[in-house]
Formats: structure tokens, sequence, C-alpha cells
């Protein structure tokens, strides 16, 4: 959280640990904020106390005021100042969820109606046309002190309270001078609200019950190509290691983990290659993608009808939507669309997905019962540095691009970079060509010693993660893995060791054998 810019340091008191800072933005009491400073990376404070320019205590400054505060550690002149938690803002939020009230209502349009010898009426109104109607027990007597009025009758009315509504407009039509109680009148608009609830209520479940046609009756897409064994990776070059080394399908393209955009002609010759050499090709999707960069990816999606691919991955319901609505292509829900329970599988058939990745957070006993009820044809992934975490927040370009202070000089494309933890664990940095930044598994998910029993648990297709990785390893490890596969389901000793030797001492088999929890 890099936080809102809102003022840099215009003073620093040693002895006191005081700092004075020049506003941009507002700051308040509980605020939260840090100092990137020159030396020693960053100082953080929370605001529990605040001056004014002349000394006097304050609850918050705005853009423009001088303020000072206590700070743990030692800042320096000009060193910027970034609010990374706004404790006002946090309250109002809390409030949304606990409160009991409704974020967004529903306006209604409010009719009176009021007589001597009547019942009051109230009637509420949506913009459907939906009618809730309430009426007073009490039949209105006439008024011996204080008839019933417009602003009266408007102050009952308009307290919708916990309801889905609000007022929009109210019209009042009183007849005679007349009296109704306030409780009354209170009751005939808590009618009017259950009423109109009942008929939005049963409309809505009218259409969920309403059997619409599937997708799949609607349109008609191509099954894609079985693929066994198949790689993702994100450059030609790594595509044709993968197909040489023995792959029967690739996954091309979506993010790059070179930082670098990957041309319509990338994903042509990709496809030129596959075909050569008798394989499934898929083409792959960003995880992530903001409006800005939605036109790219139709130009994409719309490029590839010249070169029609096996089937386009997804990763969110959003892509899933688009791929369905521009293209005629098969459609594969991949991991990060979480493939965790047949009830997720059931559903991405009806939409007209034509397979399944599933979660990396089943464990095998789990993925052998789902494999038994699905619907569609499913994949693993067994082997590869998955990612952790994908970020808008770019540390290296934060810390050595300069970002904040001009473009960045993509530090990304001139070095290898890793996050490291408490234990020395490094994690591997991949930068995307949107900028997003990728944290990868710090180890190399490996499930070699049990690649000969995926097919017989009733998975199609395995796949590995091959980003990450050099041609040199995807050529050994496809080349490995295809050996394994021909290994009966309890290697012998020889076998397992070999298989060792090949996936190296730093891996990992994630949560095949102990779950998350």
């Amino acid at each position: 959280n890099r936080g809102l810019l809102i003022g840099r340091v215009t003073a620093y008191d040693w002895d006191a640990r005081i700092v004075t800072v020049k506003l941009s933005g507002r700051l308040g009491l509980g605020d939260q904020v840090d100092f990137w400073v020159k030396v020693g990376g960053r100082v953080t404070a929370t605001i529990s106390a605040l001056t004014d320019a002349k000394g006097r205590a304050v609850e918050e400054g705005q853009a423009g005021d001088t303020v000072s505060f206590a700070i743990p550690s030692a800042v320096r002149d000009h060193d910027r100042v970034f609010k990374v938690y706004d404790a006002r803002l946090m309250e109002r939020a809390k409030e949304t969820y606990t409160s009991g009230a409704p974020v967004r209502r529903i306006p209604v349009a409010i009719a009176v109606r009021a007589a001597i010898g009547e019942p009051l009426t109230v009637t509420l109104c949506d913009a459907e046309g939906h009618r809730g109607e309430g009426r007073t027990d009490f039949i209105g007597e006439s008024a011996r002190k204080r008839p019933l009025s417009e602003e009266i009758i408007r102050k009952q009315v308009s307290r919708l309270g916990t309801s889905v509504y609000e007022m929009k407009s109210l019209h009042c039509d009183i007849a005679g001078e007349v009296m109704v109680p306030m409780s009354e009148i209170n009751e005939a608009r808590r009618k009017a609200v259950e009423a109109l609830d009942a008929l939005r209520l049963k409309e809505i479940e009218a259409r969920e019950h309403r059997p619409e046609p599937k997708f799949t009756d609607r349109i008609a897409r191509p099954t894609p190509k079985k693929a066994h064994f198949l790689v993702a990776v994100d450059t030609l070059g790594k595509a044709e290691a993968a197909l040489a080394a023995g792959a029967d399908g690739i996954l091309f393209g979506g993010e790059s983990y070179e930082h670098r955009v990957i041309a319509p002609e990338e994903y042509e010759r990709a496809w030129q290659m596959a075909r050569e050499a008798g394989a499934r090709i898929d083409f792959n999707t960003p995880r992530i993608v903001h409006d800005g960069q939605q036109k790219h990816v139709e130009r994409l999606l719309a490029a590839f009808a010249a070169f029609p691919p096996d089937a386009v991955h997804v990763h969110n319901i959003a892509m899933l939507a688009l791929v369905r609505r521009l293209t005629d292509f098969a459609i594969h829900a991949d991991y990060s669309l979480i493939s965790y329970n047949k009830q997720t599988l059931a559903f991405l058939k009806d939409y007209g997905v034509a397979g399944a990745t599933l979660s990396p957070e089943l464990t095998a006993k789990e993925i052998r019962q789902l494999a038994k009820e699905s619907p569609l044809p499913l994949t693993c992934i067994v082997h590869g540095r998955l990612e952790l975490m994908v970020s808008n927040y770019c540390v290296t370009g934060s810390f050595l691009g300069g970002c904040g202070e001009g473009p960045c000089t993509q530090p990304c494309t001139r070095g290898h970079f890793a996050l490291k933890d408490r234990k020395d664990a490094l994690f591997p940095l991949a930068m995307d060509q949107f900028c997003h930044m990728h944290v990868l598994n710090s180890k190399v998910l490996s499930m070699m010693p049990h690649a000969m029993k995926f097919r017989a648990a009733g998975i199609e297709t395995m796949q590995i993660e091959a980003k990450a990785m050099g041609e040199k390893e995807i050529a050994a490890i496809v080349k490995a893995y295809r050996k394994a596969m021909a290994f009966p389901e309890e290697p012998a000793e020889a076998q397992l060791s070999w298989i060792h030797e090949q996936e190296g001492k730093d891996i990992t088999r994630g949560h095949y054998f102990r779950g998350v929890l």
C-alpha cells in the first residue's frame, strides 16, 4: 500500500522526536502515515496527537496547513509523507456493514389518502410499477386540535428505516380536517413496505425459476483436441522447446513474465508450430484486465479468428463472458477461476465451458473424488513455480524505478528480483506487460513421482507452468515427465531415485497431500 501523498517534512525536532509537515491533503487523528526517508527505507507513525502551526491541539489538518506530531524514528527535510490508513474513512466504511441499513436504496413514490370516516391509506410505487399498499385499522376522525398536514405525513412516511426503499416523491390527498394517530400512520407505512417487498420478491423468484436455454443449446462450440500433457509458455522459444521435448499441447501467451507485449504474430507462429507438431494449442488470457486494457484483449481475440486455437483459457468470469460474447472458440476455465467442487464444475458446464483446471489447493484425495463426478474434462497443474499473488503495486518500480517521481525506468527488464522472508526463502518476482507484479512460490511444485497416477484418477491433462523456466529446463522437465508417465503406479526404487534426481531438491508437493487447513 503506497498510500496517498499528503505532504512533505519541513522540520524535525531530534530531542522531542516531533516532525512538522506541510500538508497537501487531509490528515486527522487515528490516521497512519509512511515517511519515505532518504536513508533507512520507511518510517511509519499513527497520529495520536496533532498540533497546528501555533502549537494548538487540533483533530485534523487540511491541504495547505502545517501540522506537527510524534514519530518513532528520525526523518529529514523534504521527505515525502504518504497516508496509508484514513481513520475517518474506515469508520464510515464500518458503518455500512454494522448499522444494518442497506448501502443502496430503491426510490419509491409515496401516495397518502386520508379522510374523515375512512382508513388512512399509504401506497408505495417503485420504478417498475410494483405497488404496495397499507391501511390503518383506525377510521379517520374530525380533528379537535391538530389536523393532519402534508408536513406531518411526510415526517412519518419518509422514515423507511432499514428497508431497501427511500422516498423519491410524496403526494398527499387530505380531505378535510382529519385526525389519525401517528402510530397508525407508521403501521400503515410498515404494511405498505411489506406488500411491496412481497411483490418484488415474487417476481424475482419467478424469474429465477424460469427455465432458460442452456448456453450449449444456443451455440455449438468446437470440442478441443485432447492433450495429456500441456505446457504453459510465454515465448516462442519456450513453445518450441516444449514441443520438441514431447509435449502434446502448449498453452501460449496471456501474461508475459518478461515484461513484453505478446503480438498477434507470435500467437500465429505458435499456432503454426503446434500444428506442424500435431499438438494441441490453447491461447491464454491475462488474469487481471483493467478497463484500459480490454480493447487490447478484444483485438487479440479478433485476430485469433485467422488461426483458431483449440481453446481459450480464462481466469475470471468477466473474461469468460467476453470470450463467449466475441468468439465461438472452446473455453477452458483455468485454475484461478477456482474449480473447487462439483457445483462450480456444473455451473461452468452449463455456461458453455469445455474444460477446467482444478484448484491447486485441492488434495489428491479430493481430486480423485471430484474427477468421478465432474461433467467436464479436467486438468491438474503438476509442475512449476505457482503464482502466490498478483499485484498492481510493483516493488522494483517503487524502490528502484522511480515510480511516483516520474516514469518508471523498468529495472525489471535489466535483472531478476525476489522477495526474501524471515527464513531467507526467496520468492521470485515477474513483471508482466501490464506492469502487474507476480509473486512466485519460493519452491517448485513437482508431482513427478506421481505423474503416472493422474490418468487413472480420471484427470485428462497434466499441466506444467513453465513461464518462469528457461528453454533448457523446459526441455529437461518435459522429457522427464514423459518418461515418468510410463512407469508403473508404484515405481521401482531405481525409478524413484531417477525421478528425484530429475526434479531437484528445492521442491514442494503443494497441497496434494496436506490440504489448505
